[in-house]
């Protein structure tokens, strides 16, 4: 054993093992996501238009409040009585408004109270979303099973009232977002496409009013925006016929010749780059609603041509124990978070407790990246 260790082969394979890792999980000047970038997605074939329920707290104004479309929107997937998730995640990250010159925009999406013991939250409901503005409401009984027509109607509102944002993310008031790494994250995919095609994706604002003159001047084009679905993605996922299971997925749903569902990104958090959302919505009338939200999303995706991209800085379902690197430059995404960790993990990064002139990570954290991360994540739980 020992012989094998100091020959030379030996050495030679350990050490192409650890760039291996060291080029998936390392820096991020050297870290890769496990997928190819999509091609441009072929045309959907018409689909009804999708019904959805009307909006009790429609919230028409939230992208307008700061004057100008946001580049992020992230859209919180909670429950009515849910009011200390949402508060913590205000008193973190969720107060975040602009990074390096981007705006982001934080709201929640829920539905009404599923029980009569929680008839009081109605005003509750009400006052916070008058008092707070973050809030939006559609009539339908907030469930489980009902987090596909949550996330449509939250998307659907997107679409509609904030038409000019570049990428929406939706994730759980479970969640840990590390908002200037995602916006970085983005903001390179977006400077990269420019690189490679300035002319890709790009859409004409600011169209002729009927009746107008059109401008002799050239219309100013904002930058390309690409066709993007990210997140943590699970291959070869079979559906579940465990009844009373909440991820049952019946066979007239999913038929089971139709095997493994989809390349989909985790429900914990996924971004939709705005051509994917226009598309998505375009399409989802035409297929049953599946009651596990993230696989619809994914079954829509395919429909439209579109292949969902791998990132492990996304976390998926994973829990990781707080720590400043890793929830302040590593991760994108840490799931299963109490609101107290919420406030305790946003302290430590944002050094209010003191350690505001201390590096997020040291130069060896900064260099094993996701790798320490995955370890402290199997060292603790």
């Amino acid at each position: 054993m020992s012989s094998c260790l100091l020959h030379p082969r030996c050495i030679l394979l350990a050490a192409l093992a650890f760039l291996c890792v060291w080029a998936i999980f390392g820096p991020s000047g050297l870290r890769k996501e496990l997928s190819f970038t999509p091609p441009m997605p072929a045309p959907a074939a018409p689909a009804p238009p999708l019904s959805l329920p009307h909006l009790l707290i429609p919230n028409v104004g939230a992208c307008r409040s700061s004057g100008s479309q946001p580049f992020l929107l992230i859209l919180v997937s909670t429950a009515p009585e849910h009011q200390e998730q949402r508060d913590a995640i205000r008193a973190s990250w969720g107060a975040l408004r602009e990074i390096h010159g981007h705006l982001v925009r934080t709201l929640f999406i829920l539905g009404e109270p599923d029980d009569s013991r929680w008839e009081n939250i109605k005003e509750v409901l009400r006052w916070e979303a008058q008092v707070e503005g973050d809030i939006v409401q559609a009539a339908f009984t907030d469930s489980y099973r009902n987090l596909t027509l949550k996330t449509l109607s939250g998307l659907a509102w997107a679409a509609r009232y904030c038409p000019n944002v570049h990428y929406v993310l939706k994730t759980d008031d479970d969640v840990y977002i590390n908002v200037p790494g995602l916006v970085a994250e983005l903001d390179k995919r977006e400077k990269d496409l420019q690189q490679r095609d300035p002319n890709r994706d790009r859409t004409v604002q600011g169209e002729a009013k009927a009746g107008e003159r059109e401008s002799e001047q050239p219309t100013r084009r904002p930058p390309a925006v690409p066709h993007l679905y990210l997140g943590h993605v699970h291959w070869r996922v079979y559906p579940s016929r465990l009844k009373g299971s909440r991820h049952q997925v019946s066979e007239v749903q999913w038929p089971s010749e139709r095997g493994a569902f989809p390349p989909y990104g985790s429900g914990t958090g996924y971004v939709l780059s705005a051509p994917v959302l226009r598309l998505i919505l375009r399409a989802a009338g035409a297929v049953p609603l599946i009651p596990v939200e993230d696989i619809f999303v994914g079954v829509i995706a395919k429909r439209v041509g579109v292949a969902p991209t791998h990132n492990s800085r996304i976390a998926g379902a994973a829990r990781y124990p707080i720590d400043r690197c890793c929830f302040g430059r590593i991760l994108l995404t840490s799931h299963h978070m109490e609101p107290w960790e919420m406030k305790s993990a946003w302290e430590l990064v944002r050094g209010s407790s003191g350690n505001g002139d201390k590096p997020l990570c040291s130069w060896l954290q900064e260099t094993l990246g996701m790798l320490r991360c995955w370890m402290l994540n199997w060292w603790y739980f």
